[in-house]
C-alpha cells in the first residue's frame, strides 16, 4: 500500500519556521524576512525565557500545531498545555499571544501570497514524491522494519528561510520541509530529504522505539534512518549509498540532527556506518539496532 499524503502550504507555520531557528541563532537566507521577523521572534524567545517554558518544547508542539490552528491564542493554549500542562499555561498564555500574532502578521507582511507561492513550490518536489517516493519509503522499511511503513502523512511545506531544511514531528504525524525550487546539494534530491523525513515518524510505536524514552528518540530517528535511506535510494536510483554520501547528508541536512552530532560529524558518520553494518549483517530486530544506537551517541 502507498502511503498517503496531504499537502499544506502553511504561511503561519513558515513564519514560526523562520522565528524558531532565528531563536535558535540561525541566519535566515531571506533578508526581508529576517528584518520582519527579528523583534517578534527576540520577544517570543524572552516572554517564554522569562515564563520558565522550553523553548525547544514549546516550537516542537507549536510548530505542528500551526499548519491547522491559525488562531493565535488557541494555538498558544494549546501549545503550552501540552509543554507545561493545563494549570501552568494559564499564566503563561497572555505573555506569548502577542509574540505569536506578531510573527503571523510580519511573515504575512513580509511575504504576500506567500500560501499560493508555497503551493507552485511545492509541486516538483510532489511530483518527484509521486514518482519514486512510495518505492523509496517501502525500500527503506524492507531494510529496517516492516513497521517503518507509515500509511499516512502530513507534509507542511514552508518558505525555505534557510535554504533548505526540514523536521519530522513524530507525536503528529507530520514533517514540515522548505519548498525549494531546486536540489540544495548534487546528488541529494530534496525528495530523499522527505523520504528521510517520512521514515522517522513510525519509530515511536512500541514495538520500534520501546527501548528508548521519546524525548531520546527525537535524536536517534534521524541518525537511523540516514543510512537506510540513503541504501534505499540507490536501489531506486535516486542517490548512491557509500561514505562520501552519507558524509554529504551529513553536512547538509546537520541542522535537522542533534546539536551533539552536528558539531562532530567525523565521529558520527564512523558511528553510523558501523552501525549500520553491525545492524545488516546481524539477525536483530530493528528496535534492538535503535537501543544499540542509543548507546553508542553520547
Amino acid at each position: 500500500m502507498d502511503i498517503q499524503l496531504r499537502w499544506i502550504a502553511s504561511t503561519s507555520a513558515s513564519g514560526y519556521h523562520a522565528a524558531d531557528a532565528l531563536m535558535a541563532g540561525r541566519r535566515l537566507a531571506d533578508v526581508d524576512l529576517a528584518a520582519a521577523l527579528a523583534e517578534p521572534s527576540a520577544s517570543l524567545a524572552t516572554a517564554l525565557d522569562d515564563s520558565a517554558v522550553d523553548r525547544q518544547q514549546f516550537m516542537r508542539h507549536l510548530l505542528p500545531l500551526s499548519a491547522g490552528i491559525h488562531v493565535c491564542r488557541e494555538l498558544a493554549q494549546v501549545a503550552l498545555t501540552k509543554t507545561i500542562g493545563r494549570a501552568r499555561q494559564e499564566d503563561v498564555i497572555d505573555r506569548v499571544v502577542g509574540p505569536l500574532s506578531e510573527i503571523q502578521r510580519a511573515a504575512a507582511s513580509a511575504k504576500p501570497g506567500l500560501t499560493d507561492e508555497l503551493t507552485l513550490r511545492g509541486e516538483p518536489l510532489r511530483m518527484q514524491w509521486e514518482a519514486r517516493g512510495s518505492g523509496l519509503l517501502k525500500e527503506t522499511a524492507r531494510l529496517t522494519d516492516p513497521a517503518v511503513m507509515v500509511a499516512a502523512a502530513d507534509v507542511v511545506l514552508v518558505f525555505p528561510a534557510t535554504g533548505g531544511g526540514g523536521r519530522a514531528h513524530l507525536a503528529y504525524n507530520s514533517v514540515r520541509i522548505e519548498a525549494v525550487l531546486a536540489d540544495r546539494v548534487p546528488g541529494l534530491p530534496e525528495v530523499l530529504r522527505l523520504g528521510w523525513l517520512l521514515s522517522m515518524l513510525n519509530l515511536d510505536l512500541p514495538t520500534l522505539g520501546e527501548r528508548i524514552g521519546l524525548r531520546r528518540l527525537r535524536q536517534i530517528a534521524p541518525l537511523a534512518m540516514l543510512p537506510a535511506v540513503l541504501m534505499a535510494a540507490e536501489i531506486v536510483e535516486l542517490a548512491r549509498y557509500d561514505e562520501a554520501t552519507l558524509q554529504m547528508a551529513l553536512a547538509a541536512w546537520q541542522n535537522d540532527l542533534p546539536p551533539a552530532v552536528a558539531g562532530d560529524s567525523e565521529t558520527a558518520l564512523r558511528t553510523i556506518r558501523d552501525w549500520w553494518q553491525t545492524h545488516t549483517e546481524g539477525g536483530a530486530g530493528f528496535s534492538v539496532a535503535l537501543a544499540a544506537l542509543d548507546q553508542m551517541i553520547a
